[in-house]
């Protein structure tokens, strides 16, 4: 039995107790997912120093839709399709996680993970 099949149903049930909604495709596509508290960055851009709000956000990497305990939407469809993340949370495409609008700037999944891990910030920024 491989590690995926362990760590994907605790991936599950550690977004129906602490998990946030999250949505992609401007809603087309909905999930749970855990948020971190925000990390505030100062980065150069062209206009001089900035400072950049920064979040992790993690999808357990499902292979198909499936539900919460209670009910609602655990993942609307696969996150993972193809032994890769879904085109809709490529780097550079807008979510919502938490209510926050955010934009992903880093994608990490390692294939057999049962987390996918994205690196956001502030879509404003």
């Amino acid at each position: 039995m491989s590690l995926y099949a362990e760590f994907l149903p605790d991936a599950k049930e550690m977004c129906a107790d602490f998990a946030v909604a999250g949505s992609a495709n401007s809603g087309a596509i909905t999930f749970a997912c855990l948020i971190s508290d925000p990390a505030v960055q100062t980065v150069l851009e062209a206009g001089g120093y900035m400072e950049r709000t920064q979040y992790n956000v993690r999808l357990p990497a499902a292979t198909a839709s499936w539900s919460l305990p209670d009910g609602s939407t655990g993942a609307s469809t696969a996150i993972i399709s193809g032994g890769s993340v879904i085109p809709s949370l490529a780097q550079g495409k807008k979510i919502v996680a938490g209510g926050k609008n955010v934009r992903i700037t880093t994608q990490t999944y390692k294939p057999g993970s049962a987390w996918v891990t994205l690196v956001v910030i502030d879509d404003n920024q």
